[in-house]
């Protein structure tokens, strides 16, 4: 009766630490919206993890496209200053926007335009510049 009795506290022991060791479901976590805003809310007014979902969102390529194409996101870059600072600071980041925005046709007449309107370029430069965009041997002329 004895070996009996310790054998099962022993199983009670271990079936114990064996459940409190479980691990959540993260997807039926995520599912719930309210669970859902809570953790989201949390990172975000968290430094740390913010800056951890940050660096995983740079690892991420999809999240890296996401980034790029939200037009909130890249109005608030280009308004502030920082990105400014961020070019000066970083020659080889500011380069390499500029070689991929040679690239975009688009990209490139709007930032004509956005110049021709801060009196930054004359209306003939910039039909000059638009009219060699799609020269021969331009960067431009098979993204038209």
């Amino acid at each position: 009766m004895k070996n009996a009795l310790c054998l099962f506290a022993l199983f009670s022991l271990l079936l114990g630490i064996t459940s409190c060791n479980q691990q959540p479901d993260v997807s039926a976590l995520l599912n719930n919206t309210q669970t859902r805003d809570k953790i989201l809310t949390e990172i975000t007014s968290n430094h740390e993890m913010m800056t951890e979902l940050m660096d995983k969102m740079m690892l991420n390529n999809h999240a890296k496209m996401m980034l790029q194409g939200n037009k909130q996101m890249r109005g608030m870059m280009m308004q502030d200053s920082s990105m400014v600072q961020m070019m000066k600071d970083n020659p080889d980041l500011m380069n390499n926007m500029m070689g991929k925005m040679m690239k975009d046709h688009r990209m490139m007449e709007n930032m004509m335009q956005s110049m021709k309107k801060g009196g930054i370029m004359s209306e003939e430069c910039m039909q000059s510049c638009m009219k060699n965009m799609g020269a021969p041997g331009s960067m431009m002329k098979d993204d038209k």
